[in-house]
């Protein structure tokens, strides 16, 4: 087996060692998906699937009115699409109290506080979302963007990662990157994806910057020729 794997172990190893003081599973969980994202941003596979594995195998919570939090659901995504940030949130939150191990509402609850600017409360629902589902690729590159927004180069690249890594569609997903690589506003997030591109051995075009003209702005004055003198 590579160094990877036992790498992993060693890591999980490590965390039963402190388990008994932090009995929570959501603190293991966390524990977990900080672990993908560490060895994502070093592009070690092994560690990443390990890590996964052991997400897989924690339970998940049972769901208290599963009716109520479709319902909510639903209301929440109207509300996403007609842009009422704020009643897209309550109804998030309700979605996920009902339900809180349906992944769809934690990871619309995730974007709703990551678009509102609570980096913070982004994360740990979109922590909780993969925990939930730990290959779910929409909630990777939404917490992408909490860390790019956040400054973490780091944590940002191995998110990037992941997003690539699980992604149903790599070509998209590819293309997604190199747009962030390209044109992001956020120097850390752009620099999250080049870096990302370049774990998984994959071209980065250089930004194309049409050519200016020598005066811009500046118009040739139209001259007209000076009348002939007569001999």
């Amino acid at each position: 087996m590579n160094s990877g794997f036992w790498k992993a172990v060693v890591l999980v190893a490590a965390w039963c060692a402190v388990a008994p003081a932090l009995a929570q599973d959501s603190d293991r969980s966390r524990y977990y998906i900080q672990q993908m994202i560490d060895l994502a941003a070093t592009h070690d596979e092994t560690g990443v699937t390990a890590m996964q594995r052991m997400l897989e195998q924690e339970p998940k919570p049972p769901p208290r009115d599963p009716a109520a939090a479709r319902e909510a659901l639903q209301r929440g995504q109207a509300a996403l699409r007609a842009d009422d940030l704020n009643a897209a949130l309550t109804a998030f939150q309700q979605a996920s109290d009902n339900d809180p191990g349906n992944a769809d509402a934690v990871n619309h609850l995730g974007l709703i506080e990551r678009k509102l600017g609570r980096l913070p409360d982004a994360e740990r629902a979109l922590q909780r979302a993969l925990a939930l589902e730990p290959t779910r690729a929409s909630a990777w590159f939404q917490l992408a963007q909490v860390y790019g927004l956040s400054e973490d180069n780091r944590r940002a690249r191995g998110a990037l990662a992941n997003t690539y890594r699980f992604a149903q569609n790599p070509m998209r997903a590819e293309e997604i990157l190199r747009n962030i690589a390209e044109s992001e506003a956020s120097d850390t997030l752009r620099t999250a994806a080049l870096e990302a591109l370049r774990l998984y051995q994959l071209p980065v075009e250089a930004v194309i910057v049409p050519p200016m003209p020598a005066n811009p702005g500046i118009v040739p004055l139209k001259t007209t020729p000076a009348p002939r003198q007569k001999p």
